[in-house]
């Protein structure tokens, strides 16, 4: 099964296609970046779909996070992914950005639970906790610096993703991983789920309202 795997969540663009059957990641692009995934990524899945020998005909489907992250930059990757497999007529599968990155610790010889967090900005993360296996713990979740130690699991963790050192407990033992903190393509097409596969094209993961607000009426003023 031929995977093509995007994320655009946060400050990062990256692609990969990998062979399900194998585990082999047959093409991979990434790009660190705070904006442009919109401009990026088309040329990038181009250029892997190229490098592997323009499998889009054999392609059987794309996976994408989800969010938590940029509300633009989800919207820029669901969007697409919705775009191109309505063109290639293949369905969709997805991955929460929390469980992407809780992914990216691959050594845990003691087999502590990991703890993803992202920082939300605003003196608030995202957070989310997972066992050693990646199953969720905890739900994903929008909490304020000063309170995410409650939504720490008892005893020690490894903490991952870009607001690790926001919540690290050292009398717990919580402490960072040595991992990469963004979410990356090649652990969404690896391992988001494919059987069975989705029917529906994935919703976004938003645990916080847009920034956008409302434009206020106008007032018209006496002449």
């Amino acid at each position: 099964m031929l995977v093509l795997g995007m994320d655009t969540s946060l400050q990062a663009c990256s692609v990969a296609l990998v062979n399900r059957a194998s585990g082999e990641v047959l093409s991979h692009r990434r790009e660190i970046m705070e904006r442009g995934q919109a401009e990026a990524l088309p040329d990038m899945v181009d250029a892997v779909m190229m490098e592997a020998g323009d499998p889009y005909a054999t392609l059987n489907v794309i996976a994408i996070t989800r969010g938590p992250g940029s509300f633009t930059g989800v919207r820029i990757g669901l969007s697409f992914a919705r775009a191109l497999a309505a063109t290639l007529e293949i369905p969709i599968t997805s991955m929460t950005t929390l469980e992407a990155i809780a992914r990216n610790v691959r050594h845990n010889p003691e087999r502590l639970p990991v703890v993803s967090v992202i920082d939300a900005r605003r003196e608030e993360v995202y957070i989310q906790a997972f066992d050693a296996d990646f199953e969720p713990i905890t739900e994903a979740l929008l909490s304020p610096v000063a309170e995410a130690g409650r939504h720490l699991p008892p005893g020690p963790c490894l903490l991952a993703g870009t607001g690790a050192e926001l919540v690290k407990d050292d009398e717990r033992g919580c402490q960072p991983a040595d991992a990469d903190p963004l979410p990356d393509a090649e652990v969404v097409a690896l391992h988001a789920p494919v059987e069975p596969l989705p029917t529906e094209p994935p919703e976004p993961l938003y645990l916080r309202p847009p920034d956008a607000k409302p434009q206020k009426p106008l007032i018209r003023r006496p002449n």
